[in-house]
């Protein structure tokens, strides 16, 4: 069994909520016209959305809005290979996990700036 810091933990914390920020993003990004929220709550759909969305945004943009969601998809397999690992006797120092976390909240900004991304109703 593998017990891990407090400090490990807490940077495990940090790098879960945003792989899940960025998740919640890209589910809005690949909503269109469907429930974000439902996408959002379906393992892997945010992703496969945003995905499609990419490839069926206008020419100019689709270049760059794949890039971006696949940077986003390669940081989020990263925070899970980093996490996975842990049990496989890999690095369990919280700077590895903060730096995923900031990875991961660098694309969550890039989608924002660069691509408009859908505000939910609330």
């Amino acid at each position: 069994m593998v017990k891990l810091a407090e400090e490990t933990l807490a940077a495990v914390g940090r790098m879960t909520v945003a792989a899940t920020e960025l998740e919640h993003v890209l589910s809005r990004l690949g909503a269109g016209e469907a429930d974000a929220d439902e996408i959002f709550a379906r393992a892997g759909a945010p992703l496969l959305a945003a995905r499609e969305a990419a490839r069926s945004a206008p020419p100019t943009i689709r270049a760059e809005y794949a890039s971006l969601v696949e940077g986003a998809a390669t940081q989020l397999a990263v925070g899970q290979a980093a996490l996975r690992a842990v049990w496989r006797g890999g690095r369990t120092d919280p700077a590895l996990f903060d730096e995923i976390t900031a990875r991961l909240l660098r694309c969550r900004d890039a989608l924002h700036d660069r691509i408009l991304v859908p505000q939910g109703t609330d």
